[in-house]
C-alpha cells in the first residue's frame, strides 16, 4: 500500500484560483458581443434572456470547476482510495483498480515547459477523478502515482504514455 499525500487548499483559495475567473471573463466578453447584436428595441429582451442564460451557465461551470479537490491517493494491490473535499465537506471514495484507467494530461500555457500542469485523470465507468486539477501535488508525486498505477495494475506502459512521462521528467530536471 502507497500513499501520496498533496497540499490541502481550502475552498476560499479554490475559489480565487483563476478558474472561476475565466469563466468570469467569458461572460463578460460575450455578453458584450450579444448586448451589441441585439441593438435594436424589439431584440431586447432576447438579449436579456440570452445574457441571463449565459450567466446562469458560467455559474455553474465555475462552481463545478472548485467544487471538488483530491488530497490523498492510497494505492492499494486491488483498489485506489481517493480521499478529498467536495466544497468544505471531506468525501473519501474506493475504487476498483482492475476496473480502472489513468491518462496522464497536462495544461499547457505561453510560459513553456515550466509553467505546464500536469495531472492524471482517473477513469472508472462513467466516474472520473481528476488528480492535481489545484496544483496540490508536485511533479515528482504525478509521476510516482502514474507508475505505481501501472505496477499494481500489471500495465505495461505504451508509448504515448512514455512521452507524456518524459515531459514530466523533462520538466523536473529544467524546472527544479
Amino acid at each position: 500500500m502507497i500513499t501520496f499525500e498533496g497540499e490541502h487548499k481550502n475552498l476560499k483559495a479554490r475559489i480565487f484560483s483563476e478558474r472561476p475567473f475565466a469563466y468570469l471573463f467569458i461572460f463578460i466578453i460575450y455578453s458584450f458581443v450579444i448586448s451589441r447584436f441585439f441593438e435594436d428595441k424589439n431584440l431586447k429582451y432576447y438579449a436579456y434572456f440570452l445574457e441571463l442564460a449565459l450567466l446562469i451557465l458560467c455559474i455553474t461551470l465555475a462552481i463545478n470547476s472548485f467544487k471538488s479537490i483530491i488530497n490523498l491517493v492510497t494505492i492499494d494491490e486491488n483498489k485506489i482510495i481517493l480521499e478529498g473535499e467536495d466544497f468544505n465537506a471531506k468525501w473519501e471514495k474506493s475504487i476498483s483498480l482492475k476496473e480502472t484507467k489513468i491518462e496522464a494530461k497536462c495544461k499547457s500555457t505561453r510560459g513553456g515547459l515550466c509553467s505546464t500542469t500536469f495531472y492524471l485523470k482517473l477513469k472508472n465507468g462513467k466516474n472520473s477523478y481528476t488528480i492535481n486539477s489545484f496544483q496540490t501535488f508536485s511533479d515528482e508525486q504525478i509521476l510516482k502515482i502514474f507508475n505505481d498505477f501501472k505496477t499494481y495494475k500489471g500495465e505495461k506502459i505504451i508509448i504515448d504514455e512514455k512521452l507524456d512521462i518524459m515531459r514530466i521528467q523533462e520538466k523536473i530536471e529544467k524546472c527544479q
